[in-house]
Order: C-alpha cells, then sequence, then structure tokens
C-alpha cells in the first residue's frame, strides 16, 4: 500500500532521474491521497498524453527497481488498459489518453484543481468530479466505495458528471452514461451513497436516449 508520503518520495526520485519535463495527470486512489480522502492506496494511476513520456517513465520505474506485469489479470478483456509496472506492494498503472471505456478530454484537463511539480516530474490531479468518472470506466474492486468517499468529502457537481458522460458518448464506441447509471445507481442503493434522486433519473434518461441513438446507427450502418 502506498501513503501520500510514500507517493511523494517516489514522485521526487522519478523527478530526480528524468532528463527533461514530463506532465502527467494522476487519477483514482493517488488522486484521492492528495485531497486527503484516503490515507493509502493500492496503485498508482497515472494518464499520459504522449507515448514517448510514458515510455520515459516506465524506462525510469524499470531502473527504479520496478517490474511490468501482465494488464489482463487486473483488467481482464478490457480495452484501453495501463502498463503495469510492480514493486513489492507498489504497483503503477499507466494509461495513455484512453483510461478503459473513457478519454482523457479537454474539459477534463481544464478542470485540473491540483498540480505538483518533483524536479522534472510534473504531476496534475484531476477534479472530484472526473475522479468519479474514471473510477466508472475502471471499476475495479474498491472503486464504489471510493466514489462513496469522495462523494461524502465534497461537493459533487452533478451537471458537470452528467455532461462529461454525454460527451465520452460522442467521442468513444462506448454508451458510458448506460455505465454511468449502473454504477451510480448500485452506489446509491448498496451503499447508500448521497446522490439525489433527480441526479439518477437524468442519468436513466440520458442513458436511455444514447441506448436509442446507438441502435439508430447500428440500423443505418
Amino acid at each position: 500500500m502506498i501513503d501520500l508520503k510514500k507517493q511523494n518520495e517516489i514522485f521526487e526520485l522519478i523527478g530526480k532521474k528524468l532528463k527533461k519535463k514530463i506532465e502527467c495527470y494522476v487519477i483514482g486512489g493517488s488522486a484521492m491521497l492528495y485531497y486527503g480522502m484516503k490515507s493509502e492506496t493500492k496503485d498508482v494511476d497515472l494518464v499520459f498524453e504522449h507515448e514517448n513520456d510514458r515510455e520515459e517513465i516506465i524506462s525510469t520505474l524499470e531502473n527504479l527497481g520496478y517490474n511490468k506485469r501482465e494488464s489482463k489479470i487486473l483488467y481482464f478483456n478490457k480495452k484501453n488498459t495501463p502498463v503495469l509496472l510492480e514493486r513489492e506492494d507498489a504497483r503503477f498503472d499507466l494509461f495513455l489518453n484512453k483510461i478503459i471505456s473513457t478519454v482523457l478530454s479537454d474539459s477534463m484537463k481544464k478542470r485540473v484543481e491540483l498540480i505538483y511539480e518533483y524536479g522534472n516530474f510534473i504531476v496534475k490531479s484531476l477534479a472530484a468530479e472526473d475522479l468519479i468518472i474514471t473510477k466508472c470506466a475502471t471499476e475495479r474492486a474498491g472503486d464504489r466505495k471510493d466514489v462513496h468517499e469522495i462523494i461524502k468529502a465534497t461537493k459533487v457537481d452533478w451537471e458537470i458528471i452528467i455532461k462529461e458522460s454525454v460527451y465520452q458518448a460522442s467521442v468513444t464506441p462506448y454508451i458510458f452514461p448506460v455505465f454511468l447509471f449502473d454504477f451510480l445507481y448500485e452506489l446509491k442503493e448498496d451503499l447508500k451513497a448521497d446522490i439525489p434522486n433527480d441526479v439518477i433519473n437524468k442519468i436513466r434518461k440520458i442513458a436511455e436516449e444514447e441506448m436509442v441513438k446507438a441502435v439508430k446507427k447500428k440500423k443505418k450502418s
């Protein structure tokens, strides 16, 4: 497990070894550490915009003793899976622009709230709303519990999440609002998360509309 102190120490080591500035976006439990929403996490989730930057970080981590691990074990047959590197109880999940069923959108980048510099390593944390979106996309063990903690710790702007889910459906082959509805509905029902009923109903309606659009599009093709 990795706490904020250990995460900062690893990022400092990476920053010292890099010969040029590299930027990335932090999501998942790693970002939650910065917000104080979580005390420790199983893995460090980073998203890169350029393959050469990701390759540079992979090389740096390997020099620090991390070894690649097969991603199918954790992500099964999902698409847009990350490169996994592991050392003892610390793991890095390194994504490239796409996080399973979502893309790192311009809107997500603009909503970045926290930026940290570790020498040549610059880490940008996504906003709470986008952490919910990306956790819905990865849907790993513990993601619903994490989102429940995010909801309890911050005032979520649900309209941002709804709009982003519609955008994701327009730029990916996935009907993301359907995933979002299922994810949030189970959160509300099983974990009693404080999600307004009108939000659930609105997402359900959008999900149904997007499904109709998808069926019509398939028939035309």
